[in-house]
């Protein structure tokens, strides 16, 4: 099976609600678990609240959302401070954990994906409110 169809697999299961998928070729083995934890939503600002001036931070592939280290903590936290170095979280497409870094300095204030769940292209992963 190519990686195309592997990452189609992955999208559908995105889209879904299944929590676990196992699939069985003879040349392919995946076994994919979703964890059900609930997703976190963005804030959204009111006219009362002055609007922040933010980043986006999008997914630039399709795979599995890693939010925890090897060491099993969270790369980074609501409200946590980051940098343009500051890994935010990992992917894992192709059995490869690709680092996903703050493009800006600034606050987190939403984490919009939950660990271990499937992402596809330009899904949104975080918000972040830019340092003045």
């Amino acid at each position: 099976m190519d990686a195309k169809k592997v990452a189609d697999l992955l999208a559908v299961l995105a889209k879904s609600e299944f929590a676990e998928i196992e699939l069985k070729d003879a040349d392919l083995y995946l076994h994919v678990k979703r964890d059900a934890a609930p997703q976190v939503s963005p804030t959204v600002a009111t006219k009362s609240e002055p609007v922040a001036k933010g980043k986006t931070v999008n997914s630039p592939m399709v795979g599995i959302v890693h939010l925890l280290d090897d060491t099993k903590q969270p790369f980074v936290k609501l409200g946590q401070r980051v940098d343009t170095e500051t890994t935010l979280a990992q992917i894992e497409s192709m059995k490869l954990f690709n680092d996903i870094k703050s493009p800006v300095t600034g606050t987190v204030t939403a984490i919009n994906v939950s660990d271990g769940q499937g992402v596809e292209f330009a899904t949104p992963l975080f918000e972040i409110s830019e340092a003045d």
